[in-house]
């Protein structure tokens, strides 16, 4: 377990890639699941849409950057976590504005 904290402690565009893409896509796939029970139960939900949850699913990017940027001052690392957090809200925008 000590060997995985060692890995993600490192500044580096690349890493803030990687956990700004894997939080997110993990956040995402487990509230689709929980709306697939739910929905499964009660039937259709027709007030969450994929838009919605995909601007949720950008929150654990905002605590991973703070401690990344705060706590350990891992400035590139900061800024993979940015990119893709600016990736994602450009999607949304498209798929908001032209859905």
């Amino acid at each position: 377990m000590g060997r995985i904290v060692e890995k993600l402690r490192k500044d580096s565009v690349w890493m803030g890639i990687f956990l700004g893409t894997v939080a997110p896509l993990l956040l995402f796939g487990l509230l689709r699941l929980i709306l697939f029970f739910i929905e499964q139960k009660t039937g259709k939900i027709g007030v969450v849409s994929i838009q919605k949850l995909l601007i949720i699913s950008i929150l654990p990017n905002l605590f991973i950057l703070r401690y990344y940027l705060l706590k350990l001052k891992y400035d590139l690392t900061g800024k993979g976590i940015v990119t893709v957090t600016f990736i994602i809200a450009v999607i949304f925008a498209i798929l908001e504005f032209t859905l």
